[in-house]
């Protein structure tokens, strides 16, 4: 079946025309194939509408019947007024716009859950072997512009249900003086010191900061004016100093580690992912060589007597970043499949 798809950001927006199968060989898995693609700058667009409408045009062919689109921002019923752009979108009046039979609709996060579903394996970096239960629960977790974090069960139907969290919004809890010391710091610039505080694009920067302070390592002056006059760039300068091997952009990046195996931890004893860890979002497939250091695993593990039941579970980076577009294509086959499917006639 043939799907329209959007990953929908205040930056960018992606879209794809991609064939879904409902099931794959063997292991059961969905697939998604991308026939068509294409990528824009949404601030030039009044909505997703018109972007749908350029990329039929470029295709020349109608939009498929159904679509799924994630979006960076809260979506309740079906509607969505986006965090970073003046639109607001709503999935029964863009189906109608389009002329298809349907949209699904969903938080960007969302759509990425469950679009681990089909991420090839070649496409997972492990960080703990562990043993899978095929039916145990899913954690979800993936530090980008924020910290999102998600769960996902096996429904009734045998498919993956997503239950989206604001998981990344708990306090932050530090475990040695060094992140006490970062806590204090933190706690100057903001009422609220989370966990997307720390683990995230900005969290990164925020890092490199806290620790000149209470170490007295001292940025290099480029750095420094990075982090002043263009910050939104300044995380890549952060990764970059620390390949280089500047101490304390080394010093962020590990702890920024360590404090990413730490939270996953925590979500995982909250979640019990018997199923399986999914470290996932825009960060993680830049940084995997100093995940997979053991900082991530050391301190991942580190929660005492549930040392045990962690080694259990499986831990994985999704390197894939379009997970969240393969998302998307299932939510509209599963839109589909739930309009096409005839439902039982009521015994007699």
């Amino acid at each position: 079946m043939q799907v329209l798809a959007g990953d929908i950001g205040g930056t960018k927006t992606l879209l794809a025309i991609c064939e879904v199968t409902a099931r794959g060989e063997a292991a059961g898995a969905p697939r998604v194939e991308v026939l068509a693609s294409k990528r824009y700058d949404s601030r030039k667009y009044p909505g997703v509408g018109s972007i749908c409408r350029e990329l039929a045009a470029e295709v020349d062919r109608p939009p498929p019947l159904y679509a799924g689109f994630g979006v960076a921002g809260p979506v309740a019923n079906g509607r969505s007024h986006t965090t970073n752009l003046p639109w607001i979108v709503d999935q029964r009046d863009l189906a109608q716009t389009l002329g298809i039979a349907a949209v699904r609709l969903a938080n960007d996060f969302h759509t990425l859950a469950v679009g681990i579903e089909a991420v090839k394996p070649k496409d997972l970096a492990t960080l703990n072997e562990g043993v899978r239960d095929p039916k145990g629960p899913w954690a979800v977790l993936g530090a980008g512009t924020g910290l999102g974090e998600a769960i996902a069960l096996v429904g009734v139907s045998g498919q993956r249900e997503v239950l989206p969290t604001e998981g990344g919004h708990c306090s932050f809890s530090p475990r040695s003086e060094l992140e006490i010391g970062i806590l204090r710091f933190l706690s100057q610039r903001y009422e609220h010191v989370s966990w997307e505080r720390i683990l995230s694009g900005d969290g990164l920067v925020n890092l490199a900061e806290a620790v000149a302070h209470v170490t007295g390592l001292r940025p290099g002056d480029q750095l420094q004016d990075t982090i002043l006059h263009d910050r939104s760039n300044a995380p890549a300068a952060v990764t970059a100093g620390a390949g280089s091997g500047d101490p304390l952009c080394k010093h962020a990046l590990e702890l920024f580690c360590r404090l990413y195996g730490a939270e996953a931890g925590n979500f995982a004893l909250k979640t019990l992912a018997t199923g399986g860890v999914f470290v996932a979002g825009g960060i993680a497939p830049r940084i995997v060589d100093a995940l997979r250091d053991g900082r991530f695993r050391d301190a991942f593990l580190d929660k005492g007597r549930m040392r045990p039941l962690l080694e259990q579970m499986p831990v994985q980076v999704v390197l894939d970043t379009d997970a969240g577009l393969l998302g998307a294509a299932l939510m509209a086959a599963r839109e589909a499949q739930s309009r096409l499917t005839p439902t039982a006639s009521p015994p007699r």
